[in-house]
């Protein structure tokens, strides 16, 4: 084997609850050089502008509409009142993120980027993303509650409530992780963790226990 083989790039998962910080643990890693594939914006941007995401969303969610373009929240709402709507919607969604993913690492790897970065809600719920370690963000959930009722207009404890049982706890998480962030004290504290965690990985590949 040739001693110039570049060093596969590692691809990293956030798992964490709703409002736990993994968009703040994805900035970190963006600061510090890693590429980041945030699940969440993929589905706003196939929601604005993938034309065959958006004939789908109106097919099956008309109300939705509002001069010709989406709107999320009617949407939110929509899902939300229905678990059956719910999966509709998911089946729309999700396989578009998918290969979003794919095409994301496709990308990275053949730019020899060292660290990507998966910011994605159900990452380990769903079982579709393969990655190399796993790192779980957990927070006391009266925290996370405070978190997610201040950054959206929208959001209600009932919308709360119907997101976390959609997702595992975070001892489970923590069981699945290879490394694990407490993000219920200071950005300082978990920034500092973070970088931590990036120089383990920066570390000639092991088997993390």
């Amino acid at each position: 084997m040739s001693g110039n083989t570049s060093p596969r790039i590692k691809i990293i998962g956030l798992t964490g609850g709703v409002a736990s910080g993994k968009n703040f643990v994805s900035e970190v890693f963006a600061k510090n050089g890693a590429v980041i594939f945030d699940a969440d914006k993929e589905v706003h941007r196939l929601l604005e502008l993938d034309q065959s995401t958006i004939d789908a969303v109106k097919k099956n969610f008309p109300e939705s509409f509002i001069e010709k373009k989406i709107d999320r929240k009617i949407l939110g709402k929509i899902v939300f009142a229905d678990k059956e709507k719910l999966k509709i919607l998911e089946k729309i969604l999700h396989p578009e993120v998918r290969s979003s993913c794919q095409k994301f690492l496709k990308k990275a790897s053949e730019e020899k980027k060292e660290i990507a970065v998966l910011n994605i809600p159900l990452l380990l719920e769903t079982g579709h993303y393969r990655c190399d370690y796993v790192i779980a963000i957990s927070a006391p959930i009266a925290i996370r509650k405070k978190r997610f009722l201040a950054r959206l207009e929208s959001a209600n404890v009932k919308i709360f409530n119907q997101i976390c049982a959609k997702q595992i706890s975070d001892a489970e998480r923590e069981k699945k992780a290879a490394f694990v962030i407490n993000s219920g004290g200071s950005k300082g504290d978990v920034a500092r963790r973070v970088k931590s965690i990036i120089s383990e990985l920066r570390k000639p590949r092991k088997v993390w226990k």
